[in-house]
């Protein structure tokens, strides 16, 4: 037996959670086929590995890197998400998906695609088959699985503005362009909650939504419609039941009711008052888990997450949220309360810092928080920020810091990154321009070298998190594990070298110690050296 490279002498880490063991591993026309002590096997390329840990190639179980995909230069874009060792990213979360395309919500992908990259997209498909059918055509750089948008399919039936609920023919065309996209090979449903038009829809619009899900055996994930103690969303006392676990039960008794299983998105407690809710977030989760539900949840390893500006304005203003900011009356009014909310929740505007305004007069700002910002604009904080949100087409992308922890106090970020049912994600939004977010080049390697020597898991643990838990969630059996017949979708990895070094402040730097990266067979990071010109990913359709 020949094959085409082996990697030997390494410490291999088969993605299961198994202790590493020393392994060489044979790959052969895009898959692994031969695994152990395969000294006597010729082969075409040999890579020396000695000293180096072999794992399986990263998957960012939430991402919005298919934004990226139908521009040429995606390959060169994208090159922080291969440095750190991913190979599949699972995209379309948070209820924005690039399909299906109506002529109702057109515009509305158009401008979320702004948000996405700073750029529009020029889609020449309306159909979630046309979408995936175009990336098998002009290539990818990694591999990249779908999810069907909620939010972009109800924009695309009932506008993205509309407040009311769904009637029966409109919810039977948003069920009939969700099945089309499913049968395309969408692995699963998103719903983001916190965005219109997610957030104006109720427990019998959802549950018929996650009906969907579980009918054809796929994930149904959801951005919740609250992640902070108190939100704007619900008018019930926090006192009572804070608003982040009331939106968590809701979604929890949806998929209780419909059997569908779920898949939590960044799973995050946004602003200080609410870092103390994380347990009995956890014991809920625990809870609907041993009742039999299918649930688990997914996180990054950062006290801050990239989001729209517009994020912070309660539902009934969004449909005339540019008047409301263009009127000093309203802003007035905003401002009292806006001043309340923030402070039970333990978080202000001081904690927003500026990713990329995404209008002209506002660009001179990025990479600030927005008080800096303000000041050196001379404008008060309010108005600079409803200004940049209005002049943006609320498409300023920003981040929000105090999540899950802050400083020195990461308790409830770490209770969460260690849990069993938790897998690792990225959430960013990577761009050609602007200031970055740092989970972009640094996420995979921070939970391995930061995470693991702060004690909490194992380098096996961490690697399963990234790996074979996330294609276990996805169904996925070749992939996320080193094993004969798998794909070859590999990272070598020099543990000693091993360090994430982007920063808040510098959020645009790779990391160190992710030596090689092979995509389905192809080494697409040689050493060092990557090639953005390779389509080497697949679409995954499931």
């Amino acid at each position: 037996m020949e094959c085409e490279i082996k990697l030997f002498g390494g410490e291999m880490i088969d993605g299961t959670g198994a202790v590493s063991r020393r392994a060489d591993v044979a790959i052969n026309d895009g898959e692994i086929v031969a695994v152990g002590d395969l000294a006597d096997l010729e082969a075409e390329k040999t890579l020396d590995c000695t000293g180096k840990t072999v794992a399986p190639g990263f998957i960012d179980i939430h991402s919005h890197g298919d934004w990226l995909l139908p521009f040429r230069n995606h390959g060169e874009i994208m090159e922080p998400f291969i440095r750190q060792g991913m190979t599949s990213i699972v995209a379309g979360n948070c209820g924005f998906s690039p399909a299906p395309v109506t002529e109702l919500n057109r515009e509305v992908l158009l401008e979320n695609s702004r948000l996405m990259l700073d750029d529009y997209a020029r889609p020449d498909w309306t159909t979630m088959e046309g979408f995936l059918g175009s990336l098998d055509r002009n290539g990818v750089a990694l591999n990249v699985a779908e999810l069907v948008g909620h939010g972009i399919v109800r924009a695309g039936v009932t506008g993205l503005l509309n407040m009311d609920a769904p009637n029966a023919e409109e919810l039977s065309l948003m069920e009939r362009l969700i099945k089309e996209s499913l049968d395309a090979g969408c692995v699963g449903i998103s719903t983001g909650l916190g965005y219109a038009p997610g957030i104006f829809a109720q427990e019998e619009e959802l549950k018929a939504v996650a009906a969907w899900a579980a009918d054809s055996g796929k994930l149904f994930t959801s951005h919740l419609k609250a992640y902070s103690w108190a939100s704007g969303v619900y008018e019930s006392d926090p006192v009572e039941q804070p608003h982040n676990i009331k939106a968590l039960e809701e979604v929890l008794d949806v998929c209780l009711a419909t059997g569908a299983r779920l898949q939590l998105s960044h799973l995050i407690f946004v602003g200080s008052n609410t870092w103390p809710t994380y347990s009995g977030v956890l014991e809920r989760i625990e809870k609907a888990h041993a009742s039999g539900l299918d649930v688990a949840f997914d996180a990054f390893p950062y006290t801050a997450g990239n989001t729209t500006a517009a994020v912070l304005f309660p539902a009934p203003m969004l449909p005339r949220l540019e008047e409301i900011l263009a009127s000093p009356e309203e802003m007035s009014g905003l401002r009292a309360f806006a001043d309340l909310a923030f402070e039970q929740i333990g978080f202000t505007l001081d904690d927003i810092q500026i990713m990329n305004a995404n209008a002209g007069n506002f660009d001179r700002y990025n990479g600030m928080f927005v008080d800096v910002a303000a000041r050196e604009a001379g404008m008060d904080i309010w108005d600079f920020y409803g200004r940049m949100v209005i002049e943006s087409k609320r498409n300023a992308r920003v981040l929000l810091h105090k999540y899950s922890g802050g400083g020195e106090d990461e308790e409830a970020l770490r209770a969460v990154l260690a849990h069993p049912l938790c897998t690792i994600e990225t959430d960013t939004l990577l761009s050609a321009r602007g200031s970055q977010n740092p989970a972009s080049y640094g996420t995979f390697p921070r939970a391995m070298s930061t995470y693991v020597e702060r004690g909490l898991f194992s380098f096996e643990e961490a690697v399963h998190k990234m790996t074979g838990a996330s294609a276990e969630r996805l169904g996925w059996k070749d992939r996320g594990v080193i094993r004969e017949g798998t794909m070859a979708d590999i990272a070598v990895i020099d543990r000693v070298a091993l360090s994430d070094t982007a920063t808040f402040e510098k959020p645009d730097t790779f990391p160190t110690g992710i030596e090689h990266v092979f995509i389905n067979g192809w080494h697409v990071l040689n050493a060092g050296r990557y090639d953005g010109s390779l389509r080497a990913g697949q679409v995954l359709r499931g």
